[in-house]
């Protein structure tokens, strides 16, 4: 069961409850609810937790119980980020899942929340028209390449460049793929240091998403809120797949918002470079030394690539 789900059974008591998240979880992890709305995540672990600095969205409060643990509570201050806070308590969950003991739950929940924070801090903006558009290049991909030869979990697990990894994609055959999204008559794409075009052993494609800018009701206008729906439909029957997701789209910074339903465009062109020694790239064993981090501009080939088809 999702925790909005939970949350809102404890809302139909009408009284301060909690709930575990799941009975097979090995650690004890409760979705809380406090009258009239606001909805929270508590941990119960051994040794009192180290707060952080207060938030301005989430109250962090620990308290000893009568058995001798402590009880670290996280609670929403902002309905309006509920979406987002939901995304961080299944992403506490899947980071608690193996391998943390009692002692370890508090620091790793706020690990989590540290990294969150400036989302959850944030103003409830949209996001900028460049993280969109690289939004819709990833997600394209994910929907017409990877779900199709992949269980819904194993293709959302595979996409980790929302994680800050060097490449978007790392499928369960090691191969690797490198999204870019760029100007349907770009010839150029942008590349950012030096990881990013060095799988090392692993077979590497760069997949450049040729876009063209239109307006919402334009003939094959696509916007990532219409992707993102789709995904979901696709996975909706696996709900450990679909929570990733979510918590996948969180560390983006994806919300609903108004503004992201008036960044459209049309996906013209697939194109898939395989990376091999002579594409025009720039890696640690081939700069001088004391070159750490660099980003520049590679000329794709025009000729020697697949073209991949989407529907989208």
């Amino acid at each position: 069961m999702k925790i909005e789900d939970i949350w809102e059974s404890l809302r139909r008591t009408g009284t301060s409850s909690q709930r575990r998240l799941d009975a097979e979880h090995p650690c004890d992890l409760y979705a809380d609810y406090d009258p009239p709305d606001q909805v929270g995540l508590v941990a119960i672990c051994d040794g009192r937790p180290v707060l952080p600095k207060p938030m301005r969205a989430i109250t962090i409060e620990a308290g000893q119980r009568a058995d001798g643990r402590w009880s670290l509570r996280l609670a929403l201050q902002q309905p309006n980020l509920i979406p987002v806070f939901a995304a961080l308590c299944r992403d506490i969950a899947a980071a608690t899942l193996n391998g943390v003991t009692e002692a370890d739950l508090a620091p790793t929940v706020l690990g989590r929340l540290h990294r969150w924070r400036s989302l959850l801090e944030r103003d409830a903006a949209g996001l900028e028209e460049t993280t969109l558009r690289g939004l819709v290049g990833e997600l394209t991909i994910l929907l017409e390449r990877v779900l199709p030869e992949n269980s819904p979990r194993v293709a959302i697990d595979a996409w980790k460049g929302p994680q800050g990894a060097a490449q978007d994609f790392l499928l369960p055959n090691g191969a690797r793929i490198e999204v870019k999204a760029i100007e349907w008559d770009s010839r150029t794409v942008r590349i950012n240091g030096l990881a990013q075009l060095d799988p090392g052993v692993d077979e590497l494609t760069l997949a450049a998403v040729r876009l063209q800018t239109t307006t919402p009701s334009a003939q094959g206008a696509l916007t990532v809120s219409q992707l993102v729906e789709r995904i979901r439909l696709a996975i909706a029957a696996d709900l450990d797949a679909l929570d990733l997701f979510e918590a996948r789209l969180a560390l983006i910074g994806w919300h609903e918002h108004p503004s992201h339903d008036e960044f459209a465009v049309r996906v013209l062109a697939v194109e898939a470079h395989t990376v091999t020694g002579e594409f025009p790239r720039l890696v640690t064993s081939t700069v001088p030394s004391g070159v750490s981090e660099v980003e520049y501009d590679a000329t794709l080939p025009v000729k020697g690539f697949k073209s991949w088809s989407v529907s989208a």
